[in-house]
């Protein structure tokens, strides 16, 4: 591991796993890193994006990468070529996968690029039974292995052959000092996770490329690109002292519109992913003028899962500043206690302003408030706008302390609690989010009627 001042990079082996659709990729990859992290079903060319994870074999560390299928390789969908020859360059060991025991065109092409970057493979012949094998696969000059994934005294001698490659490839990288193996991952329990959320095609998978500054999401103008939630570390070191994972998640449509079983797996990823997620950075495209109704439902939505949220106008390149001033008015109409910034994802290249509000935000929710000032506040409120009567008589709040923060949830104890209106309700917690100004986050606010020892 080397430790600079803006990063944290480590020496991991880099072992990619590449085939043709529906050969058991996503399966293997899972299997590997010990945990669902990849979908996996019988939908051909359901993973269009690569996923990253770290896996370990005898405590010895590497880099576990599930590809997309090649089997569009050859199209003219460069992004797709570009994806698998990025994969190819990078690995130091490549798990080829082949279904069954017979070669096609595009495993001859992969093989020829292979052998091109003079990278080291194993073929792994994904079959159920012991079969007759062709010549062609001794004539490769490639280590090949017949394994059913499926099989767990199979998963086995696969750890066993894999061990041997990359105990060698991690003695090799500790005495090389090759750029190529300096590969920057780093996902921890402590890290803040932000989901990237929004409706299909409003530039989630372009802003995290600008981030990362890598085209590590493919990134189409046909909605619907990205399908699972891809976890990307971007390792920016700040003043919280915590990692960012950044989440890449398919856009979210409304069910009358899900088209087919693709498009409900990865919705339903894309609402698993906002319970997971610390911040929500939920994406508007600028360019359609208007705040829609499905955009304030889905906001909404993460408002009733108590997650902090950054409201982000995305496209403003195709805006005025007319139009920009009258998008953030209406959004702060309906959502005044958020945060609102205006971008462009397709030309920005300093993104400080968004990360400054992220750790403000969060550095926010896990703020510790004290009883006195909170004191204050409440009595404040109180003298300012008196609390309702109720059978002639005022309805007192007393106290008011924090039971606990991310999200921040204050407790209000008083008598006759019970009969205060909701309007009065509404007007205490503004009037705490204006004199706490923290904006973005969610906070609760419990009243509790004080127990009377005489009853």
């Amino acid at each position: 591991m080397i430790n600079t001042k803006n990063k944290i990079i480590f020496q991991y082996p880099i072992i990619t796993i590449l085939g043709d659709n529906n050969v058991g990729k996503s399966s293997l990859y899972n299997i590997l890193i010990k945990k669902y992290d990849s979908l996996v079903n019988k939908i051909p060319n359901f993973t269009i994006d690569k996923k990253y994870s770290i896996a370990n074999i005898k405590n010895i560390k590497y880099i576990c990468v599930d590809t997309i299928s090649y089997n569009k390789f050859q199209e003219n969908n460069s992004l797709i070529k570009k994806e698998i020859l990025f994969s190819i360059k990078e690995s130091n060991l490549i798990l080829l996968l082949i279904r069954g025991n017979k070669l096609n065109i595009l495993d001859y092409k992969i093989i020829s690029y292979i052998r091109k970057y003079n990278k080291q493979v194993i073929i792994i012949l994904n079959i159920k039974k012991q079969i007759f094998l062709d010549n062609e696969f001794y004539s490769l000059g490639f280590k090949f292995y017949l394994i059913n994934i499926k099989d767990r005294n199979n998963i086995i001698k696969l750890e066993k052959i894999l061990y041997k490659y990359i105990k060698k490839i991690r003695d090799y990288n500790k005495n090389n000092t090759n750029i190529l193996y300096n590969k920057i991952y780093k996902i921890n329990k402590n890290s803040i996770k932000i989901a990237i959320i929004g409706m299909p095609n409003v530039g989630k998978s372009t802003l995290i490329n600008k981030f990362i500054n890598e085209k590590r999401i493919i990134v189409n103008d046909m909605p619907g690109t990205t399908r699972e939630s891809i976890y990307i570390p971007l390792n920016t070191l700040n003043i919280l002292n915590k990692n960012i994972i950044l989440i890449d998640t398919a856009g979210i449509k409304k069910k009358t519109k899900i088209k087919n079983k693709i498009e409900k797996f990865s919705i339903s990823e894309s609402y698993k992913t906002i319970h997971k997620s610390d911040i929500i950075l939920y994406i508007i495209n600028g360019e359609k003028n208007f705040f829609c109704k499905q955009d304030i439902q889905l906001i909404q939505y993460i408002i009733s899962k108590k997650k902090i949220i950054i409201i982000i106008i995305n496209k403003i390149d195709l805006l005025t500043k007319e139009n920009i001033f009258f998008l953030k008015k209406l959004i702060k109409i309906k959502f005044k206690f958020f945060s609102v910034i205006a971008i462009s994802a397709k030309f920005i290249s300093n993104l400080d302003n968004i990360l400054k509000l992220i750790y403000k935000t969060y550095n926010m929710s896990t703020k510790i408030y004290r009883t006195s000032q909170l004191m204050k506040i409440l009595n404040l409120a109180t003298s300012l706008v008196l609390p309702p009567l109720h059978n002639g008589k005022r309805i007192k709040l007393k106290y008011i302390h924090q039971v606990k923060n991310h999200p921040l949830l204050f407790k209000i104890y008083g008598n006759q609690l019970k009969k205060l209106s909701h309007n009065y309700k509404r007007y205490l917690l503004k009037f705490i989010y204006n004199k706490l100004q923290c904006f973005g986050n969610i906070i609760n606010i419990k009243f509790q009627e004080n127990k009377n020892p005489y009853n």
